[in-house]
C-alpha cells in the first residue's frame, strides 16, 4: 500500500514538473515572439538610415538563419517549402485576389498619387524589368521564409486559433515596414501580411505564398506605390 502511495506521489510530482516546464516554455516563446517580431521592428525605425540600402543582404542572412533552424527541426514538414498540391486552383484564387487588389491600389494611386501612377514602368522600363525578375527571389521569398515558415513553426502554438495568428502575423509584417518612414507602407503591409498569412494556412506552401507576395510587390511598383517601399524614400 505504501508503495502505491509513493508511486502516486511521484507521478503527481512528475506531472507538476512537466506542467511547469510546459508553461515556462510557452511564456518564454511568447516573450521571444513579442521581442523579435513586435518590439524589434519598431526599434528598427531609429536605424532606418543605416539600413536603407542594406536591406537585401540583411534580409537574406535572416532568411538563411531561419531556414537552417526550420530545416534542422524534426517537427517541421519540409514538403511545405515546395508543396504544389492543388496548384492551379490556388493560383486561380491568388490571381482573383490580385485583380481585386490591383483595382483598389490602382484607383487609390490614380486619385491620390496621380503623379506617380505608372511612372516606374513608363520612365524606367529596364529597371522595372530587372525589378520584376529579382524581387520575387531577393525580397518576397526571404520574407516569407521569415514571416511564414519560421513564424508559424516557432510561434503558432502560442496563439489560440487561426484568426489571431493571421492578425498578429499581418500586424508584425506591417510593423517591419515602419522603417520606411511613412504611413502608407505599414498600413498596406498589414493587410497584405494578413492575406499572405491566410494563404499560407490554406495552401501550406512556401512556394505559393512567395508567388503571391512577389506578384503583390510587382503590382505595387508598377502602379506607382512602390515609392513608399523604396529605400531612397526614407527620410
Amino acid at each position: 500500500m505504501e508503495e502505491i502511495v509513493e508511486l502516486s506521489t511521484l507521478n503527481n510530482e512528475a506531472c507538476t514538473i512537466q506542467s511547469f516546464n510546459f508553461e515556462w516554455k510557452k511564456y518564454y516563446t511568447l516573450i521571444e515572439c513579442v521581442m523579435l517580431f513586435f518590439i524589434a521592428p519598431i526599434a528598427l525605425y531609429w536605424f532606418r538610415h543605416f539600413l536603407a540600402f542594406r536591406l537585401v543582404p540583411v534580409l537574406l542572412l535572416l532568411a538563411l538563419g531561419c531556414m537552417i533552424y526550420i530545416a534542422s527541426s524534426k517537427e517541421f514538414e519540409l514538403p511545405i517549402l515546395w508543396n504544389t498540391r492543388n496548384f492551379l486552383s490556388h493560383i486561380k484564387q491568388i490571381l482573383i485576389t490580385l485583380i481585386g487588389i490591383g483595382i483598389a491600389i490602382g484607383t487609390l494611386t490614380y486619385l491620390f498619387f496621380g503623379d506617380r501612377f505608372l511612372v516606374f514602368p513608363i520612365n524606367r522600363p529596364h529597371a522595372a524589368l530587372t525589378f520584376v525578375l529579382l524581387y520575387p527571389l531577393l525580397a518576397a521569398l526571404p520574407q516569407e521564409i521569415i514571416f511564414k515558415c519560421f513564424f508559424f513553426h516557432r510561434y503558432r502554438s502560442i496563439f489560440p486559433g487561426p484568426l489571431p495568428l493571421i492578425f498578429f502575423n499581418g500586424l508584425s509584417f506591417g510593423l517591419f515596414h515602419l522603417w520606411y518612414g511613412n504611413f502608407i507602407a505599414p498600413i498596406l503591409s498589414i493587410f497584405a501580411g494578413m492575406i499572405l498569412a491566410y494563404r499560407y494556412l490554406q495552401t501550406k506552401s512556401l512556394l505559393l505564398v512567395s508567388i503571391e507576395h512577389g506578384l503583390m510587390g510587382i503590382l505595387l511598383y508598377v502602379v506607382g506605390m512602390g515609392w513608399f517601399f523604396y529605400s531612397g524614400s526614407i527620410q
